[in-house]
């Protein structure tokens, strides 16, 4: 045990948020430690030189605030990026009901994970790294999955709109690939063949080649 008498009593006294209440005589060394009490509430154990030289000035809450309000700032230095917007615009879709296109989206079960609803930075390191591009628009890989890390990708506006849940699958042989894209294969008029297949969903090989939709 440490003879009190050598150490500077400091008890009362306040070095920042602390406030030294008495010795922690359970902290064995050559060193003193002080018992403090945060303005927050918590209590921490704290070495003397450490208070006296202002190094500790808190239980660890005035650096939990800073690096909140370092986040915040970063987060509102972005806030006028296209990425931003991006990701306003999919949570307004997953969430609001007001948003004219949840239907399709919140609608029918499609959210954002929490990893990216709570915190724009996640989502914009992940689209920093995964391929952004000003050019590139966000895409579901499957249409009635959530947007999270795993099921989505940055692709032109091409490959968007053949990603659509009102694409028209078609299968001819062992391939199946979208009419728009059939279409372009066989170079075909996409107008006349969509709508024989709406009439009658007649898109068979045959169907396709049918010389009165040809272009």
């Amino acid at each position: 045990m440490k003879n009190s008498r050598r150490v500077k009593d400091l008890s009362g006294m306040k070095f920042g948020r602390l406030t030294a209440i008495e010795i922690d005589y359970g902290k064995a060394g050559r060193k003193t430690y002080w018992t403090c009490q945060c303005d927050c509430g918590n209590v921490k154990s704290v070495r003397s030189d450490s208070l006296l030289d202002g190094s500790i000035r808190s239980c660890g809450c005035l650096k939990r605030e800073q690096d909140e309000k370092n986040l915040s700032r970063e987060t509102h230095n972005l806030s006028k990026t296209r990425l931003y917007e991006i990701w306003s615009g999919i949570k307004a879709r997953c969430f609001n009901k007001n948003n004219a296109r949840w239907n399709r989206y919140g609608g029918r079960g499609i959210t954002v994970c929490n990893e990216w609803s709570n915190d724009f930075k996640s989502f914009y390191d992940w689209a920093n790294t995964h391929g952004y591009k000003e050019n590139l628009t966000i895409d579901r890989i499957d249409n009635n999955g959530d947007y999270e890390p795993s099921n989505c990708r940055w692709v032109d506006n091409k490959t968007q709109c053949r990603n659509r849940t009102s694409n028209i699958d078609i299968t001819i042989g062992n391939s199946t690939r979208t009419l728009t894209e059939w279409c372009e294969i066989f170079d075909l008029n996409y107008k006349a063949i969509n709508a024989r297949y709406r009439r009658n969903g007649d898109c068979s090989l045959e169907g396709l080649f049918n010389s009165g939709y040809n272009r």
